[in-house]
């Protein structure tokens, strides 16, 4: 059994070019309600998450349009104990997830 301590989401530059963007953070597809972000800005999300094997972790951003698909900014798999950042930097994003990792 391992778990996953999300800490904290900093958002460097947003996707969007005009206004904040609206990130959607998935672990092993389990999504994580986040608000609103702008550059410079960080959110703390201090949860927890029990698996076992390796654990998958996605950063989108909803567009928000109707038709409109989300952007993938980055995808991470782990599987090691440690802790650090995750740079999620697809689609001219730059977003850093700082987290710990332990098994049991």
């Amino acid at each position: 059994m391992a778990n996953l301590h999300l800490k904290t989401l900093k958002c460097i530059e947003t996707e969007d070019w005009v206004g904040n963007d609206d990130p959607k953070l998935a672990v092993n597809g389990q999504n994580i309600l986040l608000p609103s972000m702008g550059g410079g800005q960080k959110y703390a999300i201090d949860e927890y998450y029990a698996f076992d094997g390796e654990v998958t972790i996605t950063l989108h951003e909803a567009d928000g349009l109707p038709g409109d698909r989300s952007d993938l900014l980055g995808s991470h798999t782990l599987t090691e104990e440690g802790s650090g950042i995750l740079n999620f930097t697809k689609d001219g994003a730059n977003y850093q997830l700082s987290y710990t990792l332990t098994r049991s």
